[in-house]
């Protein structure tokens, strides 16, 4: 047989075997390759023209270290030996592959260190924590690169020239967040009766479509422009404010309505901040009062969005259930400190002086003031000397410091004000590398481990708690250790960690990516996508705070839903959107687990139709970690036939005749067929919808073709529903722990894992088996894990 186009590929499965069976040490090695490759691939038969018997098993040598790593990942992807060929069981496959880890790792000439930048959420939050203040900061740093699939892996954190600019910019925002120019107002409580602002009243004169007034109250049917006006509630300038809505429904349907809320500027540019969905009760005499405090800005308003399902077209002619907004109040603004709060923190009791006048809309008289010294070098000494080492997240020595207290003296003997040169000698500490550099030193002391412990579970710098126990040394104690986990985790801000790590892990910060077509999905809506992500973060929550296994993301008897996912499911008993509730379900049903969670079926769809492509290769990524390697050059994507005429099912058979594409393939289908069961809103179905060919149902589609779950995995397991793959799924049950532990690894370590790690990976699992699996033994284990402690 002559070497073909496809004999690389065949090659990287195989090369290497029988050289190990030549070589190993451990007879059980050696048998598993005489009994899986040599007989293809040996002295009697090459397939592909590949003969292994000859081949170095030097695994010093770099392009060799690269070959077995790719030999580990197809024995340990299930790719080798071949489907036909008596298939290793599980228990072999790991040991092998253990086994070439290992023997890498005793080889390698020296290991790469985990030295990482912050992303630009962990610069962000720092910044909030070391100044104690909370200008928005992320924006204005560039997107971070994913390297495994989370964003603060080392290889994709470069730092660049202009990133550094980007960062000096950041800074200086930083800065100014500190400083409170101006005395604030008193606090002042601002009222608008929605009925009497000038804007709703017209808009009720005109009969525009989607609002009336009753009792006394405007109510609004949909969401959109024109917003509801609260202008008398509006705030005169920055500041924290507490704010209080007066709401009820109108002619209130089943189900509860929402008034999801924003603050943000009523109009131009800028962003509109969620701050919440609260459902709407209580009638026109007692309205239900919701409260919540928040920072505003000058030109500032809160958005009222009615999020009501469905949405009906034709509200003028026929109004429909609403959401009545009686009141809105202001109160603020509440934070009186001047000097702030953050400037006191970092100057201390300085001076300040007024300068210029400032013009405001709703005060005269006005100045602006500025932090002033009467020693500005001493002052500077001072205040750098304290801010450095909390900057640095460790001690400081007074030749680490001189530099910036340099940069200051210089400025004020050039005529800087001393406001000025702290700027800039801030500034500069932000953008230095002690500060944004995590995993930078050669060897790992206390005080590495406590930024280890806090950039995982935080997302943030170490709090007093961890710099204490890093000072005494005590960190280095594994049962310390533990007990910061177990502390961090009950702490508000482990929250990062839920939405960060889910975020990534499961794909959720693609959720708007796109957009469901409104005549195929009308189901769909804002309040839909919210409560999706909800329903997937409370379930991560929920196994993590009560340290339930991981198995459960293959399969679990309860879900975590509000009202509007139990209605989506067809699950009857929820009541209420604003909370999550622990929801028991049917023996036969096909929720439970990720798979089936609406939020992951919508970011693996294709536009407005699914593709099992997208949904088997997710599969394997995210729950199996065996990754398939990227298509072929030159080979079309599948565009889904939304008018009906063919499958997705039918075009991937035509699809597979082609042999570059045939393998992958033979494990991406599979389970992207199973998810067929599932629409690209997460509603289950037995056959398509189509805008084109089908049956007219009276709605604003047909009912297309059928759909078809079943398959036979390429290890020759088959499942005809998506219940049966989803128990093959638990039937692997240790690979998805595995995979689990890697990702958790990656995210926790800020370094890339991969078959040179199995052995910390198996670690971890195995740490967390002591505990039935459970995530929060799991994440124990990481920080038990060599790759946790070491450089």
């Amino acid at each position: 047989m002559k070497f073909n186009r496809f004999a690389p590929l065949l090659f990287l499965c195989v090369i290497g075997c029988a050289s190990v069976a030549r070589a190993a040490v451990d007879a059980s090695i050696a048998k598993f390759f005489d009994d899986h490759c040599v007989k293809c691939h040996g002295p009697d038969k090459q397939k592909g023209d590949v003969r292994l018997d000859t081949l170095s098993d030097n695994f010093a040598d770099p392009e060799l270290r690269e070959t077995w790593t790719k030999i580990a990942q197809m024995i340990d992807h299930g790719d080798m030996p071949p489907k036909k060929e008596a298939r290793p069981d599980a228990a072999a496959i790991d040991t092998v592959v253990c086994w070439i880890g290992k023997t890498m790792w005793k080889t390698a000439s020296e290991h790469p260190l985990a030295v990482r930048r912050m992303n630009r959420l962990e610069y962000e939050n720092t910044v909030h924590d070391l100044l104690g203040i909370d200008t928005p900061l992320a924006a204005l740093l560039p997107e971070d690169s994913s390297v495994q699939g989370f964003d603060n892996v080392s290889d994709g954190l470069s730092i660049s020239s202009v990133l550094l600019e980007r960062y000096m910019e950041a800074a200086d925002a930083a800065f100014d967040g500190v400083i409170r120019r101006i005395e604030p107002e008193p606090v002042a409580t601002r009222r608008s009766i929605t009925i009497e602002e000038k804007e709703n009243k017209k808009s009720i004169e005109e009969k525009r479509a989607g609002v009336m007034e009753v009792d006394g109250s405007f109510v609004k049917f949909r969401p959109g422009w024109p917003p509801i006006r609260i202008d008398d509630a509006h705030p005169h300038e920055t500041g924290v404010y507490h704010c209080r809505i007066a709401i009820w429904p109108y002619q209130s349907p089943d189900h509860t309505p929402v008034l999801a809320v924003f603050v943000g500027p009523l109009f131009g540019p800028g962003e509109n901040r969620f701050v919440g969905m609260f459902d709407v009760t209580g009638t026109s005499q007692e309205p239900r009062i919701i409260e919540f405090t928040t920072r505003m800005k000058e030109g500032d308003s809160m958005h009222l969005v009615p999020w009501i399902y469905p949405e009906v077209p034709g509200w003028s002619k026929d109004p429909k259930p609403g959401i009545a907004v009686k009141w809105v109040e202001t109160e603020g603004p509440l934070d009186q400190d001047f000097p702030s709060k953050a400037q006191k923190a970092l100057f201390g009791d300085l001076p300040m002086i007024e300068t210029d006048h400032l013009w405001m809309r709703y005060r005269k008289n006005v100045r602006r003031h500025e932090v002033n010294s009467e020693h500005p070098k001493e002052d500077a000494q001072r205040i750098l000397s304290a801010f450095i080492p909390k900057a640095f997240r460790r001690p400081v020595d007074a030749a680490g410091i001189e530099p910036y207290v340099a940069l200051v003296d210089n400025l004020l003997d050039n005529g800087r004000t001393f406001e000025q040169a702290m700027r800039a000698g801030i500034t500069a500490v932000l953008c230095s590398p002690q500060f944004l550099l995590i995993n930078s030193d050669t060897r790992v002391d206390d005080y590495t481990l406590a930024s280890r412990l806090s950039y995982f579970l935080w997302s943030s710098m170490p709090d007093d708690e961890l710099m204490q126990l890093a000072a005494t040394g005590k960190l280095r104690d594994p049962a310390v250790r533990d007990q910061q986990v177990e502390r961090m985790l009950k702490d508000p801000r482990s929250q990062q960690f839920v939405t960060h790590f889910t975020d990534q892990w499961l794909d959720l910060a693609q959720i708007k990516f796109t957009t469901p077509d409104a005549k195929l999905y009308p189901e769909f809506d804002d309040l839909l996508e919210t409560s999706m992500l909800g329903e997937t973060r409370g379930f991560f929550r929920h196994i993590l705070e009560n340290d339930l296994s991981v198995t459960n993301f293959i399969d679990s008897d309860f879900a975590v839903l509000n009202e509007r996912m139990a209605g989506h499911y067809k699950i009857d008993g929820v009541k209420g959107n604003e909370k999550f509730q622990i929801v028991k379900l049917p023996a036969d049903s096909a929720r439970g687990g990720v798979m089936a969670q609406a939020s992951v079926l919508k970011v693996t769809a294709n536009g407005t139709n699914t593709s099992p492509v997208l949904r088997g290769v997710w599969i394997l990524d995210r729950m199996l970690g065996q990754p398939p390697p990227p298509p072929p050059a030159g080979v079309p994507a599948i565009e889904p036939d939304i008018r009906g005429a063919t499958t997705i099912r039918e075009q991937l058979d035509k699809h597979r005749a082609n042999p570059s594409c045939a393998r992958c393939h033979a494990r991406i289908d599979p389970p992207g067929f199973a998810l067929e069961h599932f629409d690209p809103i997460g509603l289950e179905r037995d056959s398509y919808r189509s805008l084109g060919e089908g049956k007219n149902v009276g709605k604003s589609y047909k009912i297309g073709k059928p759909v078809q779950t079943d398959a036979e995995m390429s290890d020759g397991r088959s499942f005809t529903t998506f219940q049966e793959f989803r128990t093959c799924m638990m039937d692997d049950k240790m690979q998805v722990a595995r995979s689990l532990a890697q990702k958790l690894l990656v995210y926790g370590t800020g370094r890339p894992v991969g078959v040179l790690d199995r052995p910390a990976i198996d670690g971890v699992v195995e740490y967390a088996g002591k505990n039935n699996l459970g995530l929060r033994s799991m994440i124990h284990g990481v920080v038990h894990s060599d790759l946790f402690t070491r450089p």
